[in-house]
């Protein structure tokens, strides 16, 4: 289940990015996941909560973008949805991949920081 090394280093990216902007903890990440990736989104967001557990992505909301597949025709240059084995409507099969192969985050978004006064047990 490849969903589980996604997740791990959404998780890892996470902290990076936050430790680099002085955020306390992720709040929000967006990911754009093509239709080509052979990602399960149900299974890669179950993975996200497993490994974000005891971090400060834990409890995140994710939100997945479902990109998907589009085509250019390597003959006619029409584009199209679909699959890779079908042939566009002038026989030609397969196509150029404008679409689909996206995994890639888009946002995240991290609380700042809050530092208590010196005593405040906040």
């Amino acid at each position: 289940m490849h969903e589980t090394s996604v997740a791990q280093r959404m998780v890892d990216t996470a902290i990076e990015v936050a430790d680099q902007n002085g955020g306390a903890r992720v709040v929000a990440m967006r990911l754009l996941l093509g239709e080509m990736t052979c990602v399960e989104p149900d299974t890669l967001s179950f993975a996200f909560g497993v490994v974000s557990r005891g971090t400060r992505v834990e409890g995140c909301t994710l939100d997945i973008v479902h990109v998907p597949t589009r085509l250019r025709c390597r003959t006619c240059g029409a584009e199209r949805g679909g699959d890779m084995l079908e042939a566009c409507a002038c026989g030609t099969p397969g196509g150029e991949v404008l679409a689909g192969r996206e995994l890639r985050l888009l946002t995240i978004d991290i609380d700042e920081e809050v530092a208590l006064p010196a005593g405040d047990q906040g």
